[in-house]
């Protein structure tokens, strides 16, 4: 199985395929509500340049037969609440194409995800135990291996021979696809964008945590703490005084 970047491969020509099993892997970007305008107007621009580049793959290879989603447990008309929750910036497009020719499908296990979403909600608390939070990670880890296994599963089982699959999917994902199987990964020129504008929030957090850590405690306000230096010039200055003071006699 090969793998090219839309951007860096030739137009695919539909005779080169022939009735071989063809995916297209679109890298899923999903931002919680509230984030920037920024960012918000960068994740359109995304899933515009996505839409019209599956669009040009489909007047080639065929349209889309089946829609496979990560997260998504749900199938037809009963997977949009779904797909409206986890992913509001492209559930229009995806419900759009499901509307024409697609299908779609389950394309994972119900209780897998909700059991890695618990693993990773015990990691975002925290926890004091060292046990407890090697336990979670242990356990994020390995829901996370089953359900890329589980996504591989559904595609083996239900695109069949010439059928034409779409696959939304985070970017560093390890699903493992089968040989037969012809990936076109889509990356739009607004994808590199979307990663730089990410990556700079990412170092702006980072920088704001390291800076908050290096703040006094909101218990010990800045101007009520002595350094070390401080305390140790007055307490040698105390010193200086009290044998000034017993010195004072011998002079007499």
């Amino acid at each position: 199985m090969t793998q090219q970047p839309l951007s860096q491969m030739p137009k695919p020509r539909a005779d080169a395929y022939g009735n071989a099993r063809k995916l297209f892997l679109v890298p899923n970007y999903v931002f919680p509500p509230g984030i920037q305008e920024e960012g918000e107007a960068m994740l359109q621009r995304y899933w515009s340049e996505v839409r019209d580049a599956v669009g040009n793959l489909e007047r080639t290879l065929g349209p889309v037969t089946h829609v496979y989603h990560e997260m998504l447990y749900e199938e037809g008309d009963a997977a949009i609440p779904l797909l409206e929750t986890m992913n509001p910036m492209g559930c229009g497009y995806i419900q759009a194409m499901a509307s024409s020719s697609a299908n779609l499908v389950a394309t994972e296990n119900r209780e897998m995800v909700n059991e890695h979403t618990d693993w990773q909600r015990v990691m975002s608390m925290g926890p004091s135990s060292e046990k407890l939070m090697t336990l979670a990670m242990e356990g994020f880890q390995s829901t996370l291996q089953a359900r890329y296994e589980k996504i591989a599963e559904r595609i083996q089982e239900t695109l069949g021979e010439g059928d034409v699959g779409v696959l939304f999917v985070r970017e560093d994902h390890r699903v493992q696809f089968a040989a037969d199987i012809q990936v076109f990964y889509v990356a739009p020129p607004a994808l590199d964008a979307l990663k730089r504008w990410i990556d700079e929030q990412v170092r702006a957090m980072q920088q704001m945590a390291a800076q908050q850590a290096a703040e006094p405690a909101p218990d010990e306000p800045a101007d009520t703490v002595q350094s070390s230096d401080s305390a140790a010039d007055e307490s040698s200055n105390g010193e200086n005084a009290s044998d000034a003071g017993e010195e004072a006699p011998e002079g007499e």
